[in-house]
């Protein structure tokens, strides 16, 4: 397993985006030799000129070839697929010219219509129209603990045509506890976008007993609250931690293998409460199957089932109410970075070309601003908002090496 997390993978890809957000261009003159009238005589005459005029003649002559995508002007701009315009970008240009035509594999990391299938899914389409794609194919594992389908990912051939989305905080939880297994390392893949945080709202069945937050806070002080938990996962990482928060420990209901197993396990009664995101929950919160008591965060306006979640608690809200000591105060500050980190990132491998990367990146905040996807996000009850692949691995790499104390709140040990 790669314990190792090094800057310099981040460093990698990520120094041509981080440099062209400073806005500095790089202007160069070229030369010419003119001859003059009646003798031999020399003039500079900047070459740009002409190149401007003859550029201006030859795309009046064959606009079509003009228009194709990855085909770039005089200026080092293109346009993509689908007609949008690059300017001045010739490492996205030419990744745009290596992937018209091309398939692609996108890697699924866990159960179908789950939330990282369904991020894929709302990508696909805008994916193909961008980069003018053959087709995208979403492959992977569908079932069960989303480390196998990461481990595919991760040792894809790094040709460009496979990416794949990481489960974030389940890897963080495996890194902290020293879980074996593991043949990779999301710190050494290339991050190409995120999601903003997800909500994961606490919920209970109408005949559970319980209908409020102030009763599961009774109750986990009391010693009595039993709770459904999976062994890893998003999920289960930020229950564990939130209630270590609270400083009460419930009697874990666990041996579930992914959290669609979980939540067939709450619908039929396994036990009274669970830690759901809302792109699985959202369905039985509008059919009244079950019951929001408490929110990691509220998500934005247009999302799915949104309603269900405005009027119950929120961990920042609660961080208020609970974090009286320093110690609590440190552990709540842990859990609301882990909710900001708790969106998909979409990857793919460190070793594919820098202008592969680009193009993906540029695919990728593009779609991020399609109201078809965010249509799309919101139905799913995900959450749209994009994210910078730079900010998104730093993160990543700062919770691994800051989170260390919420360990034992994982493995249930303190």
């Amino acid at each position: 397993m790669q314990r190792h997390i090094g800057g310099r993978y981040l460093r990698q890809h990520d120094r041509q985006s981080e440099s062209r957000g400073s806005g500095r261009t790089i202007a160069a003159a070229r030369w010419m030799r003119v001859q003059g009238s009646g003798h031999r005589a020399q003039r500079r005459v900047p070459l740009v000129v002409g190149a401007v005029a003859l550029t201006s003649i030859v795309l009046a002559l064959i606009p079509a070839v003009a228009a194709q995508a990855g085909v770039s002007n005089s200026r080092g701009g293109c346009v993509t697929a689908n007609g949008v315009k690059i300017k001045a970008n010739p490492q996205v240009c030419k990744g745009l010219a290596f992937y018209r035509g091309k398939t692609m594999s996108l890697i699924n990391i866990a159960s179908i219509g789950g939330p990282f299938y369904n991020v894929l899914v709302a990508e696909q389409p805008y994916l193909e129209q961008y980069l003018g794609l053959a087709g995208a194919n979403i492959t992977g594992i569908t079932t069960g603990n989303s480390i196998p389908g990461q481990d595919l990912l991760a040792h894809a051939t790094p040709d460009g045509l496979t990416i794949g989305v990481l489960n974030t905080l389940n890897d963080v939880s495996l890194l902290l506890t020293n879980t074996p297994g593991i043949n990779f390392s999301p710190s050494r893949l290339a991050y190409l976008d995120a999601t903003g945080p997800s909500a994961s709202p606490l919920i209970t069945t109408p005949n559970s007993g319980y209908s409020s937050w102030a009763q599961v806070y009774a109750a986990c002080k009391a010693g009595t609250l039993k709770m459904l938990t999976q062994s890893s996962g998003t999920a289960n990482t930020e229950l564990r931690v939130w209630f270590g928060a609270l400083g009460c420990r419930p009697q874990w209901v666990s041996g579930y293998s992914s959290l669609s197993i979980e939540f067939t396990g709450l619908l039929r009664g396994d036990g009274p409460i669970g830690d759901i995101n809302l792109s699985t929950s959202c369905s039985s919160l509008q059919a009244h199957q079950t019951i929001a008591l408490a929110v990691s965060s509220v998500p934005p306006l247009g999302t799915n089932c949104r309603a269900f979640l405005t009027s119950v608690p929120t961990w920042k809200l609660m961080a208020q109410q609970y974090g009286k000591t320093r110690a609590q105060r440190a552990l709540w500050k842990i859990l609301l970075t882990l909710n900001s980190a708790s969106g998909t990132p979409t990857v793919t491998q460190t070793a594919v070309a820098g202008y592969k990367i680009e193009a993906l990146r540029a695919a990728l905040q593009w779609t991020a601003a399609q109201t078809g996807y965010k249509t799309a996000m919101y139905g799913f009850g995900l959450n749209p908002l994009y994210g910078n692949p730079v900010v998104a691995k730093t993160n990543y790499i700062n919770l691994t090496k800051n989170a260390g104390p919420i360990a034992c709140y994982i493995q249930a040990t303190c």
